[in-house]
């Protein structure tokens, strides 16, 4: 499935299901905002008078990092440009680390920024870059080294083995 993805300095591709949107917490979306700044950049480094960035930003994100790694959400990071995508559900094995949880069946691709401020703000309507409706409830295995091609695959390990093997890391 084709789409067009558009972003602004500072900002990323969210894949997330449906069910995941009303379970972040203000911790987890100042954690979010922090991990979106990777250069410091934005006005947070203000909070941060007395401290180098790469130090904030490994500490501060790390409550979000939890949340993507329990296989809530993952997050493209980009620059601001327009890319042209595609991605695919396949049955073909590849390696990944990275797996995310399907409960609604509902697959939202979404801008970082505008998931924050929808989040943070529910009475908004969020702008989706992409819905897609049919997906089997399940865990998948995603590819995650090019935001212009990402393959879906259903996971044919548990979760629990999964979380286990990441646990290794």
């Amino acid at each position: 499935m084709k789409y067009t993805f558009e972003c602004d300095k500072m900002d990323g591709l969210v894949l997330i299901d449906e069910y995941y949107l009303d379970k972040f917490n203000e911790e987890v979306l100042y954690s979010f905002d922090i991990f979106l700044d990777r250069y410091g950049e934005s006005e947070l480094v203000y909070d941060f008078r007395d401290e180098k960035w790469e130090d904030v930003y490994k500490r501060e994100s790390k409550k979000f990092l939890e949340f993507c790694n329990s296989g809530k959400m993952i997050v493209f990071l980009v620059d601001k440009n327009k890319y042209n995508c595609d991605i695919q559900f396949s049955r073909e094995l590849f390696e990944t680390n990275t797996f995310l949880d399907i409960k609604s069946g509902k697959l939202i691709l979404v801008n970082a920024g505008e998931l924050i401020q929808c989040a943070s703000y529910p009475d908004l309507e969020m702008e989706k870059v992409l819905e897609i409706d049919d997906v089997e409830v399940g865990t998948y295995a995603v590819t995650n080294n090019d935001i212009c091609n990402i393959v879906f695959r259903k996971s044919i390990i548990s979760k629990k083995i999964i979380k286990m093997l990441l646990s290794y890391k």
